[in-house]
């Protein structure tokens, strides 16, 4: 059962990293690079004119199932190694859980935009609403169960090495991100950040595949 859980979770994580980033480079390339942080109505309204935007939502409704799966893999497979890797793979598991119901809001939330600025209706309150819930609240979610589950992967050998540091540094990274909106950080600097988080899937996904076959799974020894 173990290797099936870590083997759903390793798909689970390879499907939510192609799904995440995928999307974003997608609208980037299709619709130019989106808006955020401003207040400036006319490049609100131009941006979400395009209906590509809206027409792509039901992609990212799919990858959060597949986002949940992966979390839940994850902590099954963390949990059974320490009391201190089950407690903080059950807590990365739960901010998981939080951002979920902010993901799908924001979502849905484009595809409104785009049907208020095709209607030539007033676009700022709504798109300040986005911006602040998806460019600032849910950076703060995924810098914590980033760190959780980093924290977690030091009790498990099989996951690289280095995904619990980078892990630190990666929730660092998002809490600047979280800041852009609010100190003037242009949205394009965001990326890296975003970047780090696609390395950081990748990375996760590797250490679930490692648990399928592994004979040692945990850690000899539990550094502190």
């Amino acid at each position: 059962m173990g290797g099936t859980i870590a083997r759903t979770g390793m798909f689970a994580g390879w499907l939510s990293l192609l799904g995440i980033f995928g999307y974003h480079m997608s609208l980037s390339i299709l619709a130019g690079q989106r808006v955020s942080g401003t207040t400036d109505v006319a490049s609100i309204t131009a941006y979400y004119r395009q209906t590509i935007i809206a027409a792509a939502s039901p992609v990212m409704f799919l990858v959060l199932v597949a986002m949940l799966v992966f979390a839940f893999a994850l902590r099954e497979t963390l949990a059974v190694a320490t009391p201190r890797a089950r407690f903080l793979a059950t807590l990365g598991l739960a901010f998981v859980i939080v951002e979920a119901p902010a993901l799908l809001a924001q979502t849905a939330l484009e595809a409104a935009l785009v049907t208020v600025a095709t209607a030539g209706g007033d676009v700022l309150g709504l798109f300040r609403f986005w911006d602040v819930l998806y460019n600032s609240g849910a950076y703060v979610l995924e810098a914590a169960w980033v760190a959780s589950f980093g924290l977690a992967m030091r009790d498990v050998a099989a996951f690289p090495r280095w995904l619990p540091r980078f892990s630190y540094v990666l929730a660092g990274v998002l809490l600047v991100n979280m800041s852009a909106i609010w100190i003037g950080i242009p949205d394009v600097a965001t990326l890296p950040g975003n970047m780090l988080l696609a390395v950081w899937f990748a990375g996760a996904s590797v250490g679930l595949g490692r648990l399928v076959t592994a004979r040692a799974p945990f850690a000899a020894t539990v550094p502190a």
